[in-house]
């Protein structure tokens, strides 16, 4: 299911949309396509670049990011809006 997130507010609904799947295709893209991705969730997540990862390229939810990567909500909710907002 689409995560549509209004705190991306720079972000198009359209764009995140795009965001979302594309994100969602890691594991078929080439390995420049998931180099780019891992790079924009280092910068958008720093310490929390896994948790970022994880969360933008499966259907995993948050309780179970955030639990296996040891982060609270509201950090991971900002590292991902700036992950769309950097994309």
């Amino acid at each position: 299911m689409f995560r549509y997130k209004k705190s991306a507010s720079s972000v198009s609904y359209n764009r995140q949309g795009y965001i979302y799947f594309y994100s969602l295709l890691y594991n078929e893209l080439d390995e420049d396509g998931r180099e780019y991705i891992r790079k924009i969730a280092k910068q958008a997540g720093g310490d929390y670049a896994d948790a970022v990862l994880a969360y933008v390229t499966t259907d995993d939810g948050e309780t179970k990011v955030c639990r296996e990567h040891n982060i609270d909500r509201a950090t991971l909710f900002r590292a991902v809006a700036r992950y769309y907002e950097m994309f």
